[in-house]
């Protein structure tokens, strides 16, 4: 509901504020492992489904990945907020879903080796995966048991040091992160920032 609430006041898509959100998290953690953030932006992949729709159910995975650029340079949420959703519809009037779809295609057809090559050279182009998935509104049950919350991990290949997984389920949204210790020893600290992120916004939102 507040995530609702922010992208109503500021209007824009939920995911777009919680995108705007992850970039909130990450920009303090890197700011408090002391980055230059003055020019910095964080690629990652997300995953876009092709598939086409349809009633009938098909085996397999049908997706492609387009590349955002989290402006974690942009130190008001305001204006973080506005130039994720700026960016996001750029993508989204974009062939880039397509043409991605494609290329995948194509890498899964060489030999093995030269598969792997390719998804290495894929990988190289940005830091992170990040995925948003809508789940259940309502609450799921496990014989009489109630399923308080469900979780799952974007996939990973090459040196892709960053996982960010977000999920709504019956009315609250989780997220999750699996990271390069290498990179980030710990990041716990990159979720409670989301928390406050949203918080904020939600403030600024409510004044």
């Amino acid at each position: 509901a507040s995530v609702k609430q922010i992208g109503g006041y500021f209007r824009c898509t939920i995911n777009d504020v919680l995108m705007a959100a992850v970039s909130g998290a990450i920009r303090r953690y890197l700011l408090e492992k002391g980055d230059d953030l003055d020019d910095a932006e964080v690629r990652v992949a997300i995953p876009v489904n092709v598939r086409p729709e349809s009633f009938e159910v098909e085996l397999g995975n049908q997706f492609s990945l387009v590349i955002l650029s989290l402006p974690v340079n942009m130190d008001d949420p305001v204006r973080r907020l506005r130039e994720t959703r700026k960016r996001m519809r750029s993508i989204k009037e974009s062939a880039e879903a397509f043409v991605g779809f494609q290329v995948m295609k194509i890498m899964g057809i060489p030999p093995q080796a030269l598969s792997r090559k390719g998804a290495r050279f894929f990988a190289s182009k940005f830091t992170g995966v990040l995925s948003n998935v809508p789940g259940p509104r309502q609450s799921l049950y496990f014989t009489d048991k109630k399923i308080k919350n469900i979780m799952f991990w974007v996939p990973r290949s090459g040196d892709v040091a960053i996982g960010i997984s977000i999920i709504s389920y019956a009315g609250e949204v989780t997220l999750g992160i699996a990271t390069d210790t290498r990179v980030a020893p710990d990041p716990e600290k990159i979720t409670e920032y989301f928390s406050e992120d949203i918080s904020h916004l939600l403030h600024l939102a409510k004044e």
